[in-house]
């Protein structure tokens, strides 16, 4: 297991700079870019958590914030049933370089790709000092507690409200979704596998209130110090492709990747 003090990760701040002053950045408009059928916010980092901590402060409704890796963009784009999920989620970004490259071979800028555990840690570090609460869901147990130990460690004034492993049973479902109801966190991050974590989020907004709710696939493994994932890929937020890689079972995604790279090799207008 990793020690709190040998995390590492990606912060668009410096270490000393605990309080963030995202306040000076607007949040009157959240521009977006339609890449085939899918609303990519135009954000930098700094831009996607002033306007994550906007959600927070208002309350307004439930709010999803969606990442998407090439493999979940080509099951998400123009066309397919699951588009409706895109369209519906309050942020869509970016992870990793896949489809920072593809958008820029179609004469599309994104404005800045995006790392997810990168972006965490930023909300953890901002979080800590505003009192934000938050509610891990998903995973297996030992890599959920392996994450609980090393956040409160890193962040002692985090204030994490809940935390429930994933593979529910109907009836521990209903118990999560009870506590979550009670403890009306200020963030909720979801740990699935896609497609089951996008469907299980769109499935249950219900039961949100007014939550932010993250997907953030396998970074828990990452935040736990598990992953076999080499650095290289882990710091450009390729960890998702590493999973599809190593994974004999995952071989319905690699002909899905392949259709990715196969139609957006060739830079076009668009």
């Amino acid at each position: 297991m990793l020690e709190p003090q040998n995390i590492e990760h990606s912060s668009s701040k410096e270490e000393k700079d605990y309080l963030f002053d995202y306040r000076d950045i607007s949040v009157d408009s959240l521009p977006t870019q339609n890449f085939y059928g899918v609303p990519f916010s135009l954000l930098s980092r700094d831009e996607a958590i002033a306007h994550i901590f906007h959600f927070v402060e208002t309350k307004e409704k439930v709010r999803h914030i969606l990442f998407l890796d090439p493999l979940k963009f080509m099951l998400m784009r123009k066309g397919k049933q699951l588009n409706r999920i895109a369209q519906k989620a309050s942020m869509v970004l970016h992870n990793g370089a896949g489809i920072h490259w593809a958008a820029k071979n179609h004469k599309i800028d994104l404005k800045e790709r995006f790392s997810i555990i990168s972006l965490m840690m930023d909300l953890f570090r901002y979080s800590e000092k505003n009192h934000t609460t938050i509610y891990f869901l998903g995973g297996k147990e030992d890599i959920l507690e392996k994450t609980y130990y090393i956040l409160t460690r890193r962040f002692p004034e985090l204030r994490i409200v809940g935390r429930q492993a994933g593979y529910l049973s109907k009836t521990r479902e209903v118990m999560v979704k009870e506590a979550i109801r009670k403890t009306e966190p200020d963030i909720i991050f979801v740990a699935m596998d896609f497609l089951e974590q996008e469907k299980w989020i769109e499935n249950n907004m219900q039961y949100f209130g007014s939550s932010v709710v993250i997907g953030i696939s396998g970074t828990l493994d990452v935040l736990a110090g598990v992953t076999k994932a080499p650095s290289y890929l882990q710091s450009r937020g390729l960890t998702w492709l590493w999973r599809t890689l190593t994974r004999p079972w995952n071989l319905h995604k690699m002909w899905i990747l392949s259709r990715f790279y196969s139609k957006f090799l060739i830079p076009k207008n668009k």
